[in-house]
């Protein structure tokens, strides 16, 4: 195995100025480990490689990545509630959708996501590139064990857009230059404060309105009649308000789609595919018939489901060795444990 990364091949839909390199499923799982376990993992390229680049700022650090298709969840509580920590997300294309103890979303390019480490989380990547940044949580003003909410934004909004730039400075000025965080943690808490405290009324009912409506959807997704005709009505609004809710997520019917095949795919993934499973897992989530599922999941992941569970989809860490020097934010998330188990002894 080499030790040094050489750069990507010209790929299709990955930036050619991310400077990404590619990472074999192994070292893939183990860059990841101190946030995520890996439960699946399929490699982006045919030469079983995904693809990733680190950036190390001091008291911020960052990665940007290319993935084919995987599932991941919380790797560790404790040590998550330890570090004390929160991202800025966004993606560049494919998608990503993730189930926190406060909310469930869908994150689509055009779009920037705050979440909160402090909470269990799950999610899955559908050949997703795109860009992290973490941040200590008391860099933002947050108490150390109140937990926030997923919090997405538009990259439309100038808050958005602003935040978006950002981190695309973080990323693009040179990694051992002297990088200026002050803009960058301004913004993002600017970013958190509107959403605790909105503008005005008119935003505050609308963001309201659409968090019930997510709620109710996420509590009825077996409900094969759970249709926007249905939504608007409970809710008393016109099909053109619940598009323009739902215009980010490609419509509510997209949503709606997205959110049952996330829950599915996890119900086969906890329980197994066995002799039935898979009749039983379609009709719970809401899909008409198997082979509407089999379809979605083919869509989604490019393969049936008998194939996303297949021997060797799931591919264990290994240790770094050498090569750490290769993944600074590796050795930043290790650093910022250390500390943070430092200050738990003095108090």
């Amino acid at each position: 195995m080499q030790d040094v990364l050489n750069p990507i091949p010209q790929t299709q839909d990955v930036p050619q100025d991310w400077r990404l390199a590619p990472v074999e499923p192994e070292l893939w799982a183990a860059l990841w480990s101190p946030i995520y376990d890996l439960r699946i993992q399929h490699s982006r390229s045919n030469a079983r490689t995904n693809f990733v680049y680190d950036v190390d700022r001091g008291e911020l650090a960052g990665r940007r990545y290319a993935t084919g298709w995987q599932l991941v969840q919380q790797a560790n509580h404790k040590l998550s509630a330890r570090l004390g920590l929160d991202s800025l997300n966004r993606l560049h294309s494919g998608y990503a959708t993730w189930d926190f103890e406060l909310k469930s979303y869908v994150h689509r390019p055009g779009q920037v996501a705050i979440t909160d480490h402090l909470q269990d989380f799950r999610g899955s990547h559908h050949e997703a590139v795109g860009e992290t940044i973490y941040i200590p949580r008391a860099l933002l003003g947050l108490p150390q064990h109140s937990a926030i909410g997923p919090i997405v934004e538009s990259e439309d909004t100038i808050l958005g857009e602003t935040l978006a730039g950002e981190m695309s400075r973080f990323f693009d000025e040179p990694a051992r230059s002297e990088f200026d965080s002050d803009t960058l943690l301004h913004v993002a808490r600017s970013f958190i404060a509107q959403n605790r405290h909105p503008v005005s009324e008119r935003a505050g009912w609308w963001r309201a309105r659409n968090e019930i409506i997510r709620k109710y959807i996420e509590a009825n997704l077996g409900d094969q009649s759970l249709l926007p005709a249905k939504i608007c009505s409970l809710f008393n609004l016109s099909r053109a308000t619940l598009y323009r809710m739902f215009e980010d997520d490609g419509g509510v019917r997209r949503y709606i789609q997205d959110r049952r095949l996330h829950c599915a795919i996890w119900d086969l993934a906890d329980g197994g595919i066995k002799r039935g499973r898979l009749t039983h897992v379609s009709e719970k989530w809401g899909f008409s018939s198997n082979a509407n599922f089999n379809r979605a999941v083919k869509l989604a992941f490019s393969m049936p489901p008998g194939a996303l569970f297949a021997e060797g989809s799931y591919v264990p860490p290994v240790r770094l060795g050498s090569r750490r020097e290769l993944f600074p934010t590796f050795d930043w998330f290790l650093k910022e444990s250390e500390q943070a188990s430092m200050r738990a002894l003095r108090v």
